[in-house]
Order: structure tokens, then sequence, then C-alpha cells
């Protein structure tokens, strides 16, 4: 991993740990759940890319692995968009 690849991860995972601390103090508890489940998805892909980075991954962790994890966030991450919305109240009812 290059230097300037891995100052943009931490300095995302900073940031993104900023705005989860904010959301866990305004954020309803409908919100709240599914960000939740982000933030853990998002640790695991992290920790996973910051041991494979070092030479030490877990078990069964490679690239692919990682990418795959990483890719799968997306779908949480519709998830938190759909709850952020049904909250406020600009979500479609099907």
């Amino acid at each position: 991993m290059e230097d300037a690849d891995r100052d943009a991860l931490n300095e995302a995972k900073t940031a993104h740990r900023d705005r989860y601390s904010e959301a866990q103090m305004i954020a309803p508890e409908g919100v709240l759940l599914t960000a939740s489940a982000v933030n853990k998805a998002l640790n695991e892909v992290y920790g996973q890319v910051k041991r494979l980075e070092l030479g030490a991954p877990g078990p069964g962790e490679t690239m692919e692995t990682a990418a795959r994890a990483q890719y799968e966030v997306w779908d949480l991450l519709r998830t938190m968009r759909t709850a952020m919305r049904h909250d406020l109240g600009v979500a479609h009812e099907d």
C-alpha cells in the first residue's frame, strides 16, 4: 500500500469515526441500528486491510476477501440511507 493510500484510508477512518460519534448523539433508534451495522462492517474491513498490509492476515483473509467485504458494505449503506430517508419523511412508501 502506498503512503498516499494509507493516509487516505486513515483519514477516511477518522472522518467516519467522528461522524458516527455525532450520529450516536442525534440519530433516531432506527437509523442508529443500521448505522451500527455499517460501522461494524467498515471496522472489520479496515482491520482486515491493516492485517494484510502488515503481512499478518487472519485465517482466510486475502485481498480478494477484503475487496468482497468492502463491496458488501454498499448494501448496508443503501439500507442505512433508506432508514435515514424514511426518518426524514422523504422515502417512498411501497
